[in-house]
């Protein structure tokens, strides 16, 4: 890390006095966002951009800063700012749609990802970004088309892969679902995702015990998750456990009141 620093400013003499202030806001910037403290990095990007607005990556970056912070607007300004740069900036297409992704705007998010995947077809995160918006968008059948694609350029991508058994659940094969998700755990036994739509599936076919022992897993990896305590309601309720599914039914409203994050089964 020592060498890296010193070739940075050594690099730094070349450039005048004003680009060489920038950089050096621009690179604590970096560190600041790399440690997780995105105000400081959001100041010190805004230094850097108020020195040399002309250079992309400070606003790319400063847009996945604020990305962090939770401001998907402020992030979404400070990547269009970027595309009127550089239309041919694949990043802030991904970062864009990722903004966008998060405010819920999906038809936005779906043609920022298309565009990112244009210019960059061989970037396995691209293909599983754009199926995530497809499933949330109710096409489960492309959503696994592009987990399918972006796990054969990368197979290391547990969270695909979860995504994957999450699509076959949502198009009703459950037998795939549960295969991919059981993959995905034996992968990474610590992901509560895999383990709660793995249990969500044990639902659907029928099969409470191994449902609960499965949601279990995702309660004590996340207990703050809503959706798991509802989920596990529903599988107490098959087995005619009224009481535990009314207790555990009461923690996933007192988690979620207005039940934003959790759906009733039915």
């Amino acid at each position: 890390m020592k060498k890296i620093f010193i070739a940075f400013f050594v690099a730094l003499l070349a450039f005048p006095l004003a680009a060489q202030t920038a950089e050096y806001y621009y690179m604590r910037g970096l560190i600041y966002a790399e440690k997780g403290d995105q105000d400081s990095a959001i100041a010190d990007f805004t230094r850097a951009i108020n020195l040399n607005p002309n250079d992309a990556y400070y606003w790319v970056d400063r847009g996945n800063a604020y990305m962090d912070k939770g401001d998907s607007d402020s992030a979404i300004s400070d990547f269009n700012r970027v595309i009127s740069m550089d239309p041919t900036m694949e990043s802030a297409y991904y970062s864009r749609g990722a903004a966008n992704y998060a405010l819920g705007n999906l038809d936005k998010a779906l043609d920022d990802y298309n565009k990112a995947i244009a210019l960059n077809p061989t970037e396995p995160s691209y293909l599983g970004e754009r199926g995530r918006t497809y499933l949330d968008m109710g096409d489960p059948d492309s959503a696994i088309a592009d987990f399918t694609k972006s796990l054969s350029m990368d197979a290391t991508q547990n969270d695909v892969l979860v995504s994957l058994g999450e699509a076959y659940l949502a198009k009703g094969d459950i037998n795939k679902a549960i295969d991919n998700l059981t993959k995905a755990i034996n992968a990474d036994p610590n992901q509560e995702s895999s383990w709660l739509s793995r249990g969500e599936a044990y639902i659907e076919i029928g099969d409470p015990t191994k449902a609960i022992a499965d949601i279990n897993k995702a309660i004590d990896i996340n207990p703050n998750n809503a959706a798991s305590w509802n989920a596990r309601s529903t599988a107490y309720l098959a087995l005619q456990n009224y009481e535990q599914a009314i207790k555990d039914l009461d923690k996933a409203l007192e988690l979620d009141p207005n039940g934003d994050n959790f759906s009733l089964n039915r």
